[in-house]
């Protein structure tokens, strides 16, 4: 039976992990956070959309709930419920991972859109008015923020916990796909969860630096760390598939 929202409204975290799953890939939904958080990522939406011309209350905001997806490639969708308007949803797309608001000045912008409270059709909505536009701009984007040829950087934060930047897809989805990475909507980073102690941390950033090596990948340091992770040599060539793409 199809949900009614007029009878049970869909809270942003369900309607996002049922939207998730209508999506092509495997999208992954963040726990939802309030717009007034520091750590909503507002600021990196490429396109608003409808946003731009909703009105907030001061006092309203930090009632408004939104979640973010994240696609294996680096790609991310900002979901919360449109202002006013409780039969519908807003689906905004975020700069690709290692990309910021500089590296995207003049290009095209894949736009917001206004989505049906009902994931199986929004689903339809945004795989037809804007997927396809958002993987085609993020192309471009990438370029104008990559660091260098199969550069990789990593960095570790207040809290000694890595944090990785990079703009190729083959990086990103070994990182978001096979190693367990968190992408941050609010920097573009790659970081662990924090479920995780030190010395797992420690352990997995060994292992996902290796990896990413094997790959043919150029991994620079850009601030101090746990050494063993970060000057432990390539290991052995193995059977690995070759050609990062972006």
């Amino acid at each position: 039976m199809r949900h009614s929202h007029q009878e049970a409204p869909w809270s942003v975290t369900a309607f996002a992990a049922t939207f998730a799953e209508h999506l092509p890939g495997r999208w992954q939904t963040g726990p939802a956070t309030s717009l007034a958080a520091r750590e909503a990522g507002n600021h990196r939406i490429w396109h608003s959309g409808p946003l731009a011309y909703a009105a907030f209350d001061a006092a309203d905001v930090a009632d408004v709930q939104r979640c973010v997806l994240t696609s294996p490639h680096g790609l991310q969708l900002y979901v919360l419920p449109r202002p006013h308007r409780a039969d519908q949803f807003l689906v905004l797309p975020i700069l690709p991972a290692g990309c910021n608001h500089e590296h995207v000045k003049g290009l095209p912008r894949p736009h917001g859109i206004a989505v049906p409270a009902d994931p199986v059709r929004a689903a339809t909505a945004v795989r037809r008015r804007m997927l396809l536009e958002y993987r085609f701009a993020s192309m471009p984007a990438r370029r104008a923020a990559s660091p260098g040829h199969l550069q990789v950087q990593v960095t570790f934060d207040t809290e000694h916990r890595p944090r990785i930047r990079t703009t190729y897809v083959r990086a990103l989805i070994e990182l978001l796909a096979w190693s367990g990475f968190l992408l941050d909507p609010a920097t573009g980073e790659c970081h662990l969860p924090d479920t995780l102690t030190d010395k797992q941390a420690s352990r997995q950033l060994i292992k996902s630096l290796e990896r990413l090596r094997q790959l043919d990948f150029n991994v620079s340091v850009r601030s101090s760390g746990p050494p063993q992770a970060l000057s432990r040599p390539p290991g052995p060539q193995t059977n690995l598939p070759k050609g990062p793409s972006r």
